[in-house]
């Protein structure tokens, strides 16, 4: 069930990841077994590593505001420090519409993401009060990455949006609700000079806060690169069946996701025992299929 969302090679690290054969297309080579594991590694480590990511850069933000934003170097959770500066587009409650957060990140770690650099959070569309739990209240923020190093040995160039709504629980002064959440936007990933290309990545899930459980309903970007031992690749991917996981501690429990490349349908499949063990099927229209236990994450 403990899954940390990182990919292999050229892909986010989270937790922030050719054979012949039958094919959709006959004149093209389709990937071996041991090339649709890592395609299945990529798949999940995109998909759940850019919210990884955002919900960390975002929820520094937020504590910085929450804190009165304060001055100088602050502690994150799990070890290091950012150092964020708020500019005020206007009077009224913070945040408000066009408010800004310089954050620069020195290795802050927050539930095992690593950041390193700089970024600008910009809110609008800003409604109520988001640091009230028994309110309604919802933001969007955007994120430049520029630079920016995850867990010291990726980085990532590109923007972000996070629309995000939250709904009181029962109890009051409980953070028990809900949130729901959009991400959409672009980034190139690079490591070890290799990079990979992640265009029109589109994401919607809710987290419920009580069991800090996440519920991915809408996945889609298409991916972009050349490294070994994927070879050239070009694919897009989007969801199967919901996807259920714990995304802050980088744990998988359910779901389904689809690669489609111009040889082949690659579906992989997340599904946790009554016993705690994370298997990751993966099946290719080609007639190949694998799979991947919890020990070989």
């Amino acid at each position: 069930m403990h899954h940390v969302l990182k990919t292999t090679g050229a892909a986010v690290a989270l937790a922030l990841l050719a054979a012949c054969g039958g094919s959709d297309d006959p004149a093209k080579p389709t990937y071996s077994e041991k090339q649709l594991q890592e395609l299945a590694f990529d798949m999940i480590g995109i998909s759940l590593g850019v919210p990884q990511v955002t919900m960390s850069a975002a929820g520094q933000a937020l504590s910085f505001l929450d804190d009165g934003a304060p001055s100088g170097p602050q502690p994150c959770d799990d070890g290091g420090t950012y150092t964020a500066t708020l500019t005020r587009a206007g009077s009224g409650p913070i945040p408000g519409n066009g408010d800004k957060v310089d954050i620069q990140f020195d290795r802050c770690d927050d539930d095992d993401v690593v950041l390193t650099g700089k970024t600008t959070v910009t809110f609008s569309d800003v409604s109520g009060d988001i640091f009230d739990t028994d309110e309604p209240a919802a933001a969007t923020m955007t994120f430049p990455f520029r630079g920016m190093k995850v867990d010291d040995d990726t980085t990532l160039d590109g923007d972000f949006v996070l629309k995000a709504a939250t709904t009181p629980g029962g109890a009051p002064d409980t953070d028990d609700g809900t949130s729901t959440l959009k991400i959409s936007g672009a980034v190139k990933l690079t490591e070890s000079g290799v990079s990979m290309e992640i265009s029109e990545y589109a994401s919607e899930f809710s987290t419920d806060h009580a069991t800090d459980t996440d519920t991915m309903t809408k996945v889609d970007y298409r991916a972009k690169g050349s490294r070994s031992p994927l070879g050239e690749f070009d694919y897009r991917v989007s969801m199967t069946s919901p996807v259920v996981a714990r995304i802050a501690f980088g744990e998988l429990i359910s779901g389904g996701l689809r690669a489609k490349t111009d040889a082949e349908t690659v579906d992989t499949t997340i599904a946790t025992s009554d016993k705690g063990v994370t298997t990751i099927s993966v099946k290719s229209s080609s007639g190949k299929s694998t799979s991947i236990t919890e020990g070989d994450l």
